[in-house]
């Protein structure tokens, strides 16, 4: 499998892309996802639809389920290696 690449994520649609994204890349189901993660499969499709009433703990654990890190940083355009998400879908 492809490893994930480092990016950064400034709307809660490009957030929902990045989910969705990694979900389908690892092949899993929603469901799944839930389980694995110890939410609900609502939480998922919130996450995956970018609804901003979702509690931050439900993403960081699927954040992790996902096998991906939630980093915060000092936003700078000038970082390689990084590319930002747009909400139309990466």
């Amino acid at each position: 499998m492809e490893p994930l690449a480092a990016l950064v994520v400034r709307t809660p649609g490009s957030l929902a892309n990045v989910v969705a994204n990694r979900r389908r890349q690892l092949a899993i189901t929603q469901q799944a996802l839930a389980d694995a993660a110890g939410v609900s499969r609502k939480l998922v499709c919130d996450a995956e639809a970018g609804k901003l009433s979702m509690q931050l703990d439900g993403l960081i654990k699927i954040c992790v389920a996902l096998g991906c890190d939630l980093v915060v940083r000092e936003a700078r355009s000038d970082r390689v290696g990084y590319s930002d998400v747009v909400a139309s879908g990466q």
